[in-house]
C-alpha cells in the first residue's frame, strides 16, 4: 500500500521486475543514477537517512530515486500550479526543441520518436523488425485501449480513405515499445472520428455522405461490427458515453460533420444488458434515438425525438467535430464556428466560448481530456496548413503544445497512453504517426515547471 505519489516504495531489485524499472519518483531499489526515470537521481542510504522530497523511511538500507530539481528564484513565465517539487522540466507552450529533422517543434521538456514512414510502408517495431501489414492511409482520429492482463497497449487508429478505410492497430509494452501493427477494421470508407466505450473497445465513425455509419472494434479479440449509436447513414465523427446518468446504465452522444448535423444522444434498450455480452450494448434493437436542442434565450437545452428539431438546432454548431464527456459535462466542437460548447447534463444548461486564440486559429477538430494536477483539454486543428496541438487548462487559457512546422496538412490521432506518459498524434496526409514523451517521465497529467500561454 502507498498512501501518496511521494511515499518511499520498494519496487523492485537488481532491475527486476524489469518492467518496473526504470524506477519513479521515490521508488526503489535504485543502485545507479541509471535506475531512475528522466532527471531523477539515486539517494544512497545505509540506514533510514531521510530522502529529499519523499515521505516515509523506506525499508533499512535500501537506496530511493529522488528529485534534486532546484527552481529559480525568477522563473521566466508565472507558475501555473502547485510549486515544482517534483523535478518537472516541462514547459508546455514553450515550443523550443525540434524534432524529426525540424518537422515538429515540441514544447521544451518533451522528446518524440516518428512511428510510421507514409501509407503502404511496413512499420518498424522497437525490435528492429517489420510489421506484414503496411500503414494504412490518411491516418485520422485516434484512442487508446489497455491491454486486459500485461499492462500494455493499443493505439487504435483511422483510416479515411475511400472503400479501403478502416482501423489500423498498433500494439505496445508496458513501456511503450511498439511491438505489432495489424489491420483490425478494413474495406469500410472514410473512417474520420471515433470514440472509446466504457468496456475498452473503440468505435470508428464513417464521415461518408454516401451514409456511414459507426463500426466497433475490438483490438484485443478482433471483434467487428456495424453498431446502432446512430439512426441513418451520414457524415459521423466523433463518439462518447455518459455512464453516471441516474436514470440508465448509459448514454452514447455522436457528432456529426455537416452544417445540419445533429447531435445525436442514443439509449440502448434494456435488454442489451441482459445477455452478458458487452458487443450487445450497442447493437441491440429497439434503442431510443434523440437529438439535442439548444435554447438560446436562455442557455437551456433538451433533447427531442425528431431529428429535424436536432438539424434546425444545428445551425448554432455547424460541422461539429470532437466531443468529450466527464463527470456529466459534455464539450464538443463546432468547427464552422471555432467554437467549444459545454453542456451540463445534470442542469441541463450550456455555454460556449470561442477556440480562436494565438497560433490556434484554424477550426478545432478531435478533442482528448486529460484529468490529474490540471485538468486539460487538448485539440487538434483542421482548416489548413499549419495545423498544430493545442490545449486549454481549467482557467480557459490557451497554449500550443506542438507546431507542425513540417506539415501542411490537419493534425488527427490525438491519444494518450494509459499511464499518460506517451501522447500520440498524426498527420493526416501523410499518415505519420508520432509517439511524444516527457524528458522528466512524469505523466502528461503531472505536475509542469511552468506554462507558457498564448499572447492576450
Amino acid at each position: 500500500y502507498r498512501p501518496t505519489a511521494n511515499t518511499l516504495f520498494l519496487k523492485g531489485d537488481n532491475g527486476l521486475p524489469a518492467g518496473n524499472f526504470p524506477l519513479g519518483l521515490c521508488e526503489g531499489d535504485c543502485d545507479g543514477d541509471g535506475d531512475c526515470a528522466g532527471n531523477l537521481q539515486c539517494f544512497m542510504r545505509t540506514g533510514f537517512e531521510e530522502v529529499p522530497n519523499c515521505e516515509g523511511s523506506g525499508t533499512v538500507g535500501e537506496d530511493y530515486c529522488y528529485d534534486n530539481f532546484q527552481p529559480s528564484a525568477s522563473p521566466v513565465f508565472r507558475p501555473t500550479y502547485s510549486p515544482n517539487t517534483f523535478g518537472a522540466t516541462y514547459v508546455p507552450g514553450d515550443l523550443s526543441v525540434p524534432c524529426d529533422n525540424n518537422k515538429l517543434m515540441l514544447s521544451k521538456g518533451l522528446s518524440c520518436k516518428l512511428l510510421t514512414t507514409g501509407t503502404g510502408s511496413p512499420v518498424q517495431y522497437s525490435n528492429g523488425t517489420f510489421s506484414t501489414a503496411t500503414m494504412h492511409g490518411l491516418a485520422d482520429g485516434a484512442g487508446v485501449i489497455p491491454h486486459p492482463t500485461d499492462n500494455g497497449w493499443y493505439y487504435v487508429s483511422n483510416s479515411e480513405e475511400t472503400t479501403i478505410g478502416g482501423v489500423g492497430t498498433f500494439r505496445f509494452d508496458q513501456n511503450g515499445e511498439l511491438i505489432g501493427y495489424e489491420r483490425t477494421l478494413s474495406n469500410t470508407n472514410r473512417n474520420c472520428g471515433g470514440g472509446r466505450t466504457y468496456w475498452n473497445t473503440w468505435v470508428s465513425c464513417e464521415e461518408w455522405s454516401g451514409g456511414g455509419y459507426c463500426w466497433e472494434v475490438d483490438p484485443h479479440t478482433g471483434h467487428t461490427a456495424k453498431v446502432k449509436n446512430v439512426d441513418e447513414g451520414g457524415q459521423y465523427e466523433s463518439f462518447a458515453y455518459d455512464d453516471q446518468d441516474p436514470d440508465v446504465t448509459a448514454r452514447f452522444f455522436t457528432t456529426e460533420d455537416r452544417g445540419d448535423g445533429a447531435l445525436i444522444r442514443y439509449t440502448p434498450h434494456p435488454d442489451a444488458y441482459t445477455t452478458n455480452n458487452v458487443y450487445d450494448i450497442l447493437n441491440t434493437e429497439n434503442g431510443d434515438y434523440d437529438f439535442l436542442v439548444l435554447n438560446q434565450a436562455d442557455n437551456t437545452f433538451s433533447w427531442s425525438p425528431n431529428r429535424i428539431d436536432g438539424e434546425v438546432s444545428a445551425s448554432v454548431f455547424p460541422n461539429s467535430e470532437g466531443i468529450d464527456v466527464h463527470n456529466r459535462i459534455l464539450n464538443f466542437v463546432s468547427k464552422t464556428n471555432k467554437e467549444l460548447f459545454t453542456l451540463d447534463l445534470a442542469a441541463m444548461t450550456w455555454t460556449s466560448s470561442s477556440t480562436l486564440s494565438g497560433a490556434f486559429d484554424l477550426q478545432p477538430d478531435q478533442l482528448q481530456r486529460i484529468i490529474g494536477d490540471s485538468d486539460m483539454l487538448y485539440f487538434c486543428e483542421d482548416g489548413g496548413a499549419n495545423a498544430d496541438i493545442h490545449a486549454r487548462d481549467e482557467t480557459g487559457q490557451y497554449f500550443t503544445i506542438v507546431r507542425g512546422d513540417g506539415y501542411s496538412t490537419e493534425t488527427t490521432g490525438l491519444a494518450f497512453s494509459p499511464n499518460n506518459k506517451f501522447m500520440y498524434i498524426a498527420f493526416w496526409g501523410n499518415s505519420n504517426i508520432y509517439s511524444i514523451w516527457r524528458d522528466d517521465g512524469l505523466p502528461f497529467n503531472g505536475e509542469v515547471a511552468y506554462t507558457k500561454y498564448h499572447a492576450t
